[in-house]
């Protein structure tokens, strides 16, 4: 009798252990077609997948046998590693032996992939190292997630910061840094076009004055105007940056020293003749600006920062012999 009601426990525990794993794998499936994760096991022997929950279809496009047939490095055109500060990654090789190695126990990556109709999306993947019984590595467990929304509003938000970062926020021209930067990277491009490049350096006159006789909110508006009248005069392919408090700096591609003094000469004019309305009665104020002028050839060995002076020299010339005017170093040329 004691026999049978062993026996028949045991039958009981197995039933239970048998249905107890059942629901577990019910739940396990339930969870993994309806979470919006793709959940997957990844062979290094084939690097090909031997599972992928069925989310993968929504991910990719690709049914579970699809993806299980198809090289994931085929789908992917660019990596960035985490660990390797979301810089884009050329190769695989290293970081792929060391993780099939074990040394890597957490791996994150984001992959441009793409996806069965064509498109391209980023994907979040998440991994750790799976293990054998003897304590092998022989794949890794891991997640992917479409996170191309995040990608997307990240970069327009660096786009953003950098635009900011760029641009003088009371004018709107560009900043002193930009200006620089701009600046630099014309004087190698003008090395290879075999193109001539000048620039200018625009000062607001008595400007101290009109901030101590009127305050700096009117200063401001002056400012503003005198960096619209600037705009007003340039090209597309210009560049015009607030370089100091009330100083301007203009880029000007492909110009010569007497196509720069004429624009210069445009530039002066038009806040010469331009009025700025001052408090409420209205009163009418006018100002004007002097400038300086610099060139460089193709052929010359010219840095941003040494051009910047030479038209900075020019510039002192110019306030110091009158103001309201333009210096140049090549007047014949201007004048021709």
């Amino acid at each position: 009798m004691a026999a049978k009601k062993s026996l028949f426990w045991q039958a009981l525990k197995q039933t239970l252990a048998r249905s107890h794993v059942d629901n577990l794998r019910d739940e396990i499936t339930l969870l993994t077609a309806y979470s919006t994760d793709t959940i997957y096991r990844l062979r290094y022997d084939s690097m090909q997948y031997d599972y992928i929950s069925p989310a993968i279809e929504r991910l990719l496009g690709y049914s579970q046998e699809e993806i299980k047939k198809t090289p994931l490095r085929s789908l992917i055109s660019e990596t960035r590693i985490v660990a390797n500060a979301m810089k884009p990654l050329d190769s695989f090789a290293p970081l792929e032996a060391a993780r099939k190695r074990g040394e890597v126990n957490k791996w994150q990556a984001d992959y441009l992939m793409k996806t069965k109709d064509g498109r391209q999306i980023w994907v979040s993947d998440i991994s750790y190292p799976w293990f054998d019984k003897k304590g092998a590595i022989i794949g890794s467990v891991g997640s992917l997630r479409d996170i191309t929304e995040r990608v997307e509003a990240e970069t327009i938000a660096k786009e953003e910061l950098l635009r900011m970062a760029n641009t003088d926020l009371l004018t709107g021209m560009a900043s002193r840094s930009f200006f620089f930067i701009k600046l630099e990277d014309e004087l190698k491009r003008i090395k290879r076009n075999e193109e001539d490049l000048s620039i200018l350096i625009i000062e607001m006159d008595y400007f101290k004055n009109i901030n101590n006789n009127y305050g700096q909110q009117m200063g401001d508006i002056v400012l503003k105007g005198a960096a619209r009248l600037v705009q007003s005069c340039l090209r597309n392919t210009d560049t015009g940056a607030r370089v100091g408090g009330a100083t301007f700096g203009v880029i000007l591609p492909e110009t010569p020293a007497a196509g720069a003094f004429w624009v210069a000469e445009r530039i002066r004019s038009s806040i010469a003749k331009e009025t700025f309305h001052l408090g409420e009665e209205n009163d009418l104020f006018g100002c004007t600006v002097s400038i300086g002028i610099a060139s460089a050839r193709h052929s010359q060995e010219m840095d941003a920062s040494t051009l910047y002076k030479i038209a900075d020299k020019r510039l002192y010339i110019a306030k110091h012999t009158g103001r309201n005017q333009v210096s140049i170093d090549e007047l014949t040329d201007a004048e021709s």
